[in-house]
């Protein structure tokens, strides 16, 4: 017979704050999303945002467990800020004058904007209906942007409109401007004021990494103020302008560019900047699709980029009758080489461009396709056997778009055709108890 009275209900083991932080941050990470290791992956910052918002969901979840989950996870859930909707702007708006009144949920508890390092605002602007009326929507957005003093990404990925960023938005950039690392700004006709983008480009001065769909360079020279800390630079179009009020040479300039990326057309492919710039670059990505005019690129590349490591550029298409013309091509002396193509045809073609690039690039280690779809196609039946003996006579790593082994590379074959490093395989490695006990499983 059951005992009377009430039950005693034991409380869930104490752990430290440290240990429930770790756990917090595996449950709620996204690699490469944050400074610094979104230096790397910076033009990518428009495809994570399906992983950021299903990161955001698990941190609403830890925040509603409990009052004492809720203080300990507020610094994950608002570390980055996703403004997609009228409606996400208008409840962030009010929740950080909340706070800023004294009256936050959290009694004693600091405006959560202080933790936010990261904001992506992909919010349509030119539709009313989701984002009320326009100007008070702008006002909004700015007195966010002025309560978050600590960001270190802010990306404007906003959806093709007619509507030119207000002033008042890029101005209330400024109250992060000693935190701020990574402006995008790359949204298609969303491109700011010219002659105020470039004031507020100076006032950034520790800025690293720099997207927009046009700069205006003065006389074709970008200002030193903006160069002596930016390492990435992105765009669509560089306008030259003769007369444009700014500096006349380079001469005792501190330049610290070491990246360009290039998302126009190859025939609008900015000579003049690969000419003043060139020698300082360690990086280029081209993203562009007309192959008929990549080796004319090539040529600018090798002319006048002499410390170029890796080179990434992306081709619509390329067929069997392309090899005679890809064989003349004459690539600089990488050590990393990056290829995205849309359609292949043969697929078995790109193992005819590969012994090119053993003669033609001696200093190669890697190749990567950058093409999902060409490499599953690779592994299909006809290819498999071919391919793996192929890609193992090569001097060179070759690994698919996520970076996954698809050969030894360097004299060093792998005993499996892909080699994923999986968590199984990092397990394997290990000296941990599971790993001892897994590789006793396996006769290993």
């Amino acid at each position: 017979m059951a005992a009377k009275g009430g039950h005693h209900v034991p409380h869930p083991p104490r752990f430290p704050v440290e240990v429930w932080q770790i756990i917090f941050d595996l449950a709620t990470d996204v690699p490469h999303t944050l400074v610094p290791e979104l230096y790397e992956k910076s033009d990518c910052i428009r495809d994570q945002h399906s992983a950021l918002e299903a990161a955001l969901t698990t941190k609403r979840s830890l925040v509603l467990v409990c009052k004492q989950w809720q203080h300990m996870t507020m610094c994950y859930l608002y570390r980055v800020v996703l403004i997609r909707t009228g409606l996400n702007l208008l409840a962030l708006d009010h929740t950080l004058q909340t706070y800023a009144a004294g009256k936050g949920s959290l009694v004693g508890t600091r405006s959560p904007g202080h933790w936010t390092q990261r904001l992506d605002i992909t919010l349509d602007l030119s539709d009313e209906s989701k984002c009320e009326e326009l100007d008070r929507c702008v006002k909004r957005l700015a007195d966010v942007i002025g309560s978050l003093p600590k960001l270190e990404i802010v990306s404007f990925a906003i959806p093709a409109s007619a509507v030119i960023m207000p002033f008042r938005v890029l101005d209330s950039l400024r109250c992060s401007a000693n935190s701020l690392r990574i402006l995008d700004l790359s949204g298609e006709n969303f491109s700011p004021q010219v002659h105020r983008f470039e004031e507020l480009l100076r006032d950034l001065p520790y800025l690293r990494v720099l997207h927009c769909s046009q700069l205006v360079w003065a006389n074709g020279i970008i200002p030193s103020s903006i160069l002596s800390s930016l390492t990435t630079l992105a765009v669509e179009h560089l306008v030259e302008r003769v007369g444009h009020p700014g500096e006349g040479d380079l001469r005792g300039a501190c330049v610290s560019l070491k990246e360009f990326i290039y998302h126009g057309m190859f025939f609008y492919l900015p000579r003049g900047f690969f000419i003043r710039y060139g020698a300082y670059l360690t990086s280029v990505r081209l993203y562009c699709t007309d192959s008929r005019w990549f080796r004319e690129a090539l040529d600018l590349l090798n002319e006048h980029c002499p410390n170029l490591g890796r080179f990434t550029f992306r081709l619509e298409r390329l067929f069997s009758p392309d090899l005679p013309r890809v064989e003349t091509w004459s690539f600089p002396r990488l050590s990393y080489l990056g290829v995205e193509l849309q359609m292949l045809d043969p697929y078995g073609f790109v193992f005819e461009f590969l012994p090119h690039l053993r003669n033609a690039v001696p200093t190669l280690r890697v190749f990567q396709l950058i093409c999902p779809g060409v490499v599953k196609e690779l592994l299909k039946g006809p290819f498999l056997v071919s391919t793996l003996k192929k890609l193992n006579d090569l001097p060179f790593r070759v690994e698919d778009d996520q970076g996954n082994l698809l050969s030894g590379g360097l004299g060093q074959a792998v005993p499996h055709f892909l080699h994923t490093d999986t968590y199984a395989d990092r397990l394997l490695r290990s000296d941990s108890p599971s790993g001892h006990a897994l590789r006793k499983h396996l006769g290993k």
